[in-house]
């Protein structure tokens, strides 16, 4: 059973779905991003009236993500567009909630099983172990994983 892993960086949410996926640490996870080049990067954000500036970002993008799973003998598919939860028709990771002011958005792990589908939210403002309430959550972009090892 996948376990919710949280985000240990500001911008660490595509590293801590990884590390879920993969059942392994966060900590790893980061070593290896950081051994590919993918971070820790200065990156710009809207912060009230203003942008800011801030230095412990791991922005991830589904190439990058997909390197990761591959090394950590995990299967991917290659990331499609969606608009609704109906289209993330299996396991995988789902870039939700984009802001376009930042051209950002926040991934999270989708697993279905028979007892329906949830999402684990590696951002710890999030209190749910699973989250069900789709509403709340827009997806815009999703990875297929397959959880079976190579």
């Amino acid at each position: 059973m996948i376990q919710r892993q949280l985000q240990q960086d500001r911008s660490g949410c595509g590293l801590a779905c990884v590390a879920m996926l993969a059942s392994i640490g966060y900590a790893q996870v980061r070593g290896l991003a950081q051994a590919l080049g993918v971070g820790p990067k200065p990156y710009r954000y809207r912060a009230g009236a203003g942008s800011r500036t801030a230095r412990d970002g791991y922005l991830t993008d589904a190439r990058q993500l997909r390197r990761m799973l591959k090394l950590l003998g995990l299967r991917s598919e290659a990331e499609r567009e969606v608009s609704d939860w109906d289209e993330c028709d299996g396991d995988g990771i789902a870039a939700i909630n984009y802001d376009a002011a930042n051209d950002s958005w926040h991934w999270v792990v989708h697993l279905r099983d028979r007892n329906g589908a949830c999402v684990l939210d590696p951002n710890a403002r999030v209190r749910s172990e699973r989250r069900t309430d789709f509403g709340r959550m827009r997806p815009v972009r999703f990875i297929p994983v397959s959880l079976e090892p190579r």
